[in-house]
């Protein structure tokens, strides 16, 4: 393996240990982006994504793991004390893992607030079912 991909995963792992933010690896050739996006495909900690800025390829490393365990955490607490929990702003991509995430728990339901780099999810208490009547009266 080339000597700056090992430092680079040596990097991107002492970064995300305790991280909510992804980390953006520009300047590399197809090569290196290849084998950085080999070593951490099989992890369930981390997921790569590969974006395109203008002639550039740049990699993305989310970690995904400490953002399911920070729902968990949060649903937990949501669920004992029976209060909203509101996670800080996140990026779309990790919103979609915590709302994918918690999307099957019963007892509490995800939402979306703000606008661009505020947005964030809220975590709420939600027990029993609502009547068909008042779905509709809160459509209209």
């Amino acid at each position: 393996m080339d000597k700056k991909v090992e430092e680079t995963i040596a990097a991107i792992q002492s970064t995300l240990h305790d991280s909510l933010e992804p980390v953006l690896i520009p300047d590399l050739n197809g090569f290196q982006r290849k084998q950085i996006h080999r070593h951490f495909e099989n992890s369930l900690e981390y997921r790569v994504k590969a974006y395109r800025e203008l002639e550039d390829v740049v990699l993305k490393i989310y970690p995904v793991g400490q953002l399911k365990r920070l729902a968990e955490m949060k649903a937990q607490e949501v669920i004992m004390k029976g209060e909203s929990e509101i996670l800080p702003p996140m990026g779309a991509y990790e919103r979609f893992v915590i709302h994918d995430y918690l999307k099957d728990r019963d007892g509490i339901k995800t939402e979306s607030y703000g606008e661009g780099k505020d947005r964030h999810i809220e975590i709420s208490p939600h027990f029993g079912r609502m009547p068909k009547k008042a779905k509709r009266r809160l459509t209209r």
